[in-house]
């Protein structure tokens, strides 16, 4: 019941800080939220706790000086704890509940999030990839975002990091910034971060305007192999055409068809990796152009088909997974490299 409580308690307080005029001291806080000990250090040590948990929940408790013996008193303004109204027309509706559940953190759906906006979305789409989660992710989100700079360990060695920004790429995640100790723009997989983060003061430094995410981000799984590029090309219908853009960058974009298909011209020095990205649209994707990369695809799907294998299209060993895979087929972009 402890916990229960608690969480009474929680949303208790937040309610009466989100509908307060003023700000209001612990003594009223503790006169209207049931759960707080009498009086003493006991009361405000509980206090305290639940304001910092409200806090790092993202929930903007302000403190703010008032006449009286305790000298402080406590809000959350309205205005910085609730969106405002996003008047999305239906068929914006549509798209952000298909960005939605295109991409997932590991197998959590997007539901929450889309009613959290006000948005009621069908989330039992099959998702186009399934994106590892980790709990560092808030934190260095938030570093980025207040300019503060990041300390942690990777590859054994202390490192401090002005935090520029997070993306994903190849089903992991990304942190791009520069070193200090280094003198330079550097990317960090995020899984191979070790131990806590100790997060600097907001408005320590201001990021490049000129950093492009595509530039600081290791080479699309096809751009990775040796010799002569073959120019490839494939059509991706509607429903996908976002997400291919993505991946691919919208300067590979030679042609968007009334429909809301998009062609896309890639140089392709690793067929297999450019096979296997295709793959994870399923029907979505056509490869067009050139002869010979079409018969490629074509001649590996009869094998798959002849062989009696079949295409998974689960969670586990399917196109999201081999995806993957072919990002990193030896694990040797898992490395801390300097950005190009």
């Amino acid at each position: 019941m402890e916990r229960l409580d608690r969480f009474e308690r929680l949303t208790n307080l937040v309610l009466l800080l989100l509908d307060t005029p003023r700000p209001l001291s612990l003594e009223e806080i503790a006169a209207e939220v049931p759960g707080y000990p009498p009086s003493g250090d006991a009361r405000r040590r509980a206090f305290e706790r639940d304001k910092a948990v409200l806090r790092e929940e993202g929930i903007p408790v302000e403190t703010v000086p008032i006449a009286g013996v305790e000298q402080f008193g406590y809000r959350i303004r309205p205005d910085a704890y609730y969106l405002p109204p996003l008047d999305l027309t239906p068929a914006e509706q549509l798209a952000l509940n298909l960005a939605a559940t295109a991409v997932r953190l590991d197998e959590r759906g997007a539901a929450e999030a889309l009613t959290k906006l006000g948005i009621l979305g069908d989330d039992s789409g099959v998702p186009v990839a399934v994106l590892p989660s980790s709990p560092l992710l808030p934190a260095l989100d938030e570093a980025a975002r207040r300019r503060a700079r990041v300390g942690f360990r990777y590859r054994g060695e202390p490192r401090e990091v002005e935090p520029y920004l997070l993306a994903a790429r190849g089903g992991r995640w990304y942190l791009v910034g520069a070193d200090a100790a280094r003198g330079e723009l550097r990317r960090f997989r995020i899984d191979r971060i070790e131990g806590p983060l100790d997060v600097g003061e907001p408005g320590a430094f201001a990021p490049p305007a000129d950093l492009e995410p595509d530039q600081a981000l290791p080479a699309p799984a096809w751009e990775l192999g040796e010799g002569e590029p073959v120019m490839a090309e494939l059509v991706v219908d509607p429903l996908l055409a976002p997400q291919a853009v993505a991946d691919a960058g919208e300067d590979r974009v030679v042609e968007r068809l009334p429909d809301g298909s998009v062609r896309l011209r890639l140089a392709v020095t690793q067929p297999e990796a450019f096979r296997s990205w295709v793959l994870g649209f399923l029907e979505h994707a056509r490869v067009v152009a050139p002869p010979g990369l079409v018969a490629d695809v074509v001649s590996w799907l009869d094998l798959v088909v002849s062989s009696g294998q079949g295409l998974v299209t689960g969670s586990k060993g399917g196109p999201a997974t081999a995806r993957a895979r072919a990002a990193d087929p030896d694990g040797s972009d898992g490395e801390e490299s300097p950005c190009r």
